[in-house]
């Protein structure tokens, strides 16, 4: 068992975490996104332990990559560009949805959505995710799971901000799950994040730019259960102050094989083709190969 952090020191994190989130929501954008970029591009700098974890997953994945030294240092700024501007929209979501001046990709999903067929929308850690929460609650109405992360002050501030344009939040639990099937049955939309590190009951194995990546099955699951339409969906940041443009892509037709371990392998697929479109905003920093299978060695 792992030593459990005292309940005073917890609900310190919390309020910390919270109020600096809050401070941050407070900042106009034009400032809040010229203080991310400054101090995105600090970070690109000394050895910390973020750009350690970028490189080495770049290398990992992009081997072939030209200057992936100055791409390391882009998905940093573009990471703390993402930091800051989610804590200004969970405050203003209004102001992220304003923001949104473009749309490629999405005539296919409206279509599905006209049809009422049930929809799932795989959402990557890439671009700005929370700005595609509320493009896709405003547009279809959206169901979505929502993962305590342990800091009740944060998350009730998570769950304002995705609950704004009436997103319906399940617990990640097997009652939860049961709902959303329900759900996706009705014809709802729903939408995971499915490039996560899975617990060990809740994953497997299955190759991500050619490394073993533990992936969660719920997704692929999920569409067995309810044959949904499958998109993978990102809102793209705009250089400067521009905003954003939602991207939807159709995914690779094998995330509905029959052969779990062969879907896992083409819905990580999908999603490297999404990384591919612009790869400094895709969050490098996530230590997405901290688990290994046996006589694995640890990239970190």
């Amino acid at each position: 068992m792992g030593r459990r952090t005292h309940p005073a020191i917890q609900t310190f994190k919390g309020r910390a975490a919270a109020g600096a989130l809050r401070l941050l929501g407070l900042l106009p954008f034009a400032l809040n996104r010229a203080l991310a970029t400054g101090l995105g591009r600090l970070l690109g700098v000394p050895p910390t332990e973020a750009r350690r974890v970028t490189r080495i997953n770049l290398r990992l994945c992009l081997p072939e990559q030209p200057q992936r030294e100055a791409l390391a240092r882009a998905s940093l700024v573009e990471s703390i560009k993402n930091t800051f501007e989610i804590a200004r929209f969970w405050r203003h979501p209004g102001d992220g949805l304003a923001r949104v001046v473009a749309e490629d990709g999405d005539g296919p999903l409206r279509q599905a959505v006209a049809n009422r067929e049930p929809v799932l929308i795989l959402a990557p850690h890439l671009g700005c995710w929370e700005v595609l929460n509320f493009w896709l609650a405003r547009e279809f109405g959206l169901h979505a799971m929502f993962a305590p992360s342990g800091l009740p002050e944060v998350d009730q501030l998570i769950k304002e901000g995705r609950e704004h344009f009436g997103t319906t939040m399940y617990p990640a639990t097997a009652r939860g799950v049961a709902g959303l099937v329900r759900a996706m049955r009705q014809g709802a939309l729903t939408a995971i994040l499915p490039d996560q590190v899975a617990d060990r009951r809740s994953g497997r194995f299955a190759p991500f730019f050619g490394q073993p990546a533990f992936t969660g099955t719920l997704s692929c699951k999920l569409i067995k259960q309810t044959n949904a339409r499958v998109f993978l969906a990102w809102a793209r940041r705009l250089p400067g102050r521009q905003g954003f443009e939602i991207r939807v892509r159709p995914a690779d037709p094998g995330v509905h094989d029959d052969d779990l371990d062969y879907a896992l392998t083409t819905m990580n697929r999908s999603i490297e083709a999404l990384i591919r479109e612009e790869p400094a905003q895709y969050l490098w920093s996530y230590k997405r190969f901290r688990r290994q299978p046996p006589g694995g060695t640890l990239p970190y």
